[in-house]
């Protein structure tokens, strides 16, 4: 599947949503609804209008994607992602299927070997000790570059392939609890699955499959809408993510097309066809019946056990006497008919099952990344005071490497917490912050799923209430309050005004080669007062394999 583009079904992304801040929407003023923009979702998340929050309900049935491309002829227009193509066989929040296990990409490590002026040929593993002999702004690597292995030996890449990969295991087709493989993988050994679901990032290489000669550019910022079929049947088409709020938790006698229901707990089993949210009615298909009934939705339930989604990640028992079993055994639901469920299975093949027949469904958040094929934001034209941020030449935006699900704030407020200033579509308005709770003091732990060597930073806020005097700590993974008081940081920023406006601090950059982690101690703000608050965290630098 080497070179297989994303273009055959440009649907599932894994734009995610926050489903913690989902509450009771009564009362919210303009302010708050404005600090709701830049929300992403993924297929199958339930929305409402924002400006219509009582009616009716909605889902997501596709994700649409437009990119910028940057590289030695950068393209002033927003390409689609179906006109993209890959340059190397995986990419990071991949599926995979090794055996009888599913696991997901973590990162891919390239192997590049280059051809020196003898003739002869040396391959080094994840291109470590090879420099660009002429920067081009961040691009990887690639075929036919000059590259240095010391300032007078030039030498030119001839060769590109995927090294090692790394795979976080999910869930294998027995549900058993056998012990996974390990997580570094050869590439060779691994199936790339559903290579439909779109997991371009921000700072990809690809190609344009509609641009002749093939050249190679890298992802920039990223236009996304949404289509989304209402409850009545209707289906709305590239409606932008910023008109429409993500609702957690449908209310218990609210459907959506496809659901299978019940009738006050009886064993007859339907399928909704179409909701009046208006009137409280459902109109519902029996299974095995030809006709269809309006019912008061208050006599209606969700089936316990068949609780299936648009965009669910499935798997079923298959007789390991079957060809290619491991790789029939898992798949994405694409659809729903007359009470059967459409699923394209791993193996390539689509086929129509009965709801019975699925052995359960895998935690999205397993398999879909939170910053998956969001915008970094890098450089902003929002309304108000919001920060434009520039990424520093030959750099890149770090949080591509950040490990979020490991990231921790000490003294941190659980409502205001440390995603609004560090993920990449709430820290750039200017409405979300991070705010301290006891006392002025924020500890906050960043680890990186591989060394990175960190070139400098932009720590934003108000300048009332924004950060002072800022510690920088590496590879300190436990680490309290206490021991950033008394401990000696590498390095020690104290950040003016314009800091907080956007103006990037450069480090000492031998300090912060090849770490695994950055802890960030803001020890006071800039006028004394009793809680501080930050608006946007960027970390910028470069990989260090």
């Amino acid at each position: 599947m080497e070179g297989e583009d994303n273009a055959k079904l440009d649907s599932p992304s894994g734009l995610p949503f926050d489903n913690d801040s989902v509450s009771d929407n009564a009362g919210r003023n303009k302010e708050e609804l404005e600090n709701d923009r830049g929300r992403k979702f993924r297929q199958g998340d339930f929305v409402a209008h924002i400006s219509n929050l009582d009616k009716t309900l909605g889902q997501v049935v596709q994700i649409n994607q437009l990119f910028r491309l940057y590289g030695s002829k950068t393209l002033n227009s927003y390409i689609p992602s179906n006109q993209l193509k890959r340059v190397t066989k995986f990419l990071e929040g991949d599926l995979v299927v090794l055996d009888n296990w599913l696991g997901k990409v973590d990162f891919v490590t390239r192997d590049v070997t280059v051809k020196f002026k003898n003739e002869s040929l040396c391959t080094f593993k994840g291109g470590m000790g090879l420099h660009p002999h002429v920067e081009r702004d961040g691009l990887p690597l690639q075929l036919g570059q000059e590259v240095n292995v010391s300032p007078k030996r030039t030498c030119t890449v001839t060769k590109l392939v995927d090294g090692s990969v790394f795979v976080e295991w999910i869930v294998n087709s027995d549900g058993n609890d056998d012990s996974p493989p390990f997580a570094k993988q050869d590439p060779n050994r691994l199936t790339l699955v559903f290579s439909f679901r779109s997991t371009w990032k921000y700072g990809n290489v690809c190609q344009h499959v509609l641009l002749k000669p093939e050249t190679i550019f890298l992802l920039g910022d990223v236009k996304t809408s949404v289509d989304v079929t209402w409850q009545n049947g209707s289906t709305e088409k590239n409606l932008p993510p910023p008109i429409l709020k993500p609702i957690s938790d449908i209310g218990v006698h609210d459907f959506l097309i496809g659901q299978y229901v019940v009738l006050d707990n009886s064993e007859g089993l339907g399928v909704v066809k179409s909701v009046d949210h208006k009137e409280k009615t459902t109109t519902v298909r029996w299974v095995n019946l030809p006709n269809e009934e309006i019912i008061n939705s208050c006599h209606l339930n969700r089936h316990h056990l068949f609780n299936y989604h648009l965009g669910n990640l499935v798997f079923r028992q298959i007789t390991r006497e079957t060809e290619n079993s491991d790789l029939s055994s898992f798949g994405i639901i694409i659809g729903f008919k007359d009470g059967d469920i459409e699923v394209t299975w791993a193996d390539g093949t689509t086929s129509m099952v009965q709801p019975q027949e699925l052995h359960g469904v895998i935690d999205r958040d397993k398999y879909e990344d939170t910053d998956e094929c969001a915008n970094t934001g890098i450089e902003h034209e929002v309304e108000g005071d919001a920060l434009v941020v520039k990424i520093p030449e030959f750099k890149v935006d770090l949080l591509n490497f950040v490990d979020l699900r490991s990231v921790q704030c000490l003294n941190g407020s659980r409502i205001h917490c440390i995603s609004n200033a560090l993920e990449k579509d709430y820290r750039v308005f200017n409405g979300l912050n991070l705010e301290s709770v006891a006392d002025e003091q924020l500890l906050i732990y960043v680890p990186f799923m591989q060394p990175i060597n960190l070139h400098s930073l932009v720590i934003g806020g108000p300048v009332e209430e924004g950060p002072k005097t800022v510690k920088l700590f590496a590879n300190k993974r436990h680490f309290d309050l206490s021991d950033a008081a008394k401990t000696t940081p590498r390095e020690t920023v104290i950040l003016s005004e314009d800091n907080l406006r956007g103006t990037i601090v450069k480090l000492n950059q031998v300090k912060f080669q090849s770490i695994h982690s950055v802890t960030i101690f803001i020890e006071d703000n800039q006028y004394g007062s009793e809680l501080t608050r930050v608006q946007r965290i960027y970390l910028f630098g470069t990989s260090s394999l």
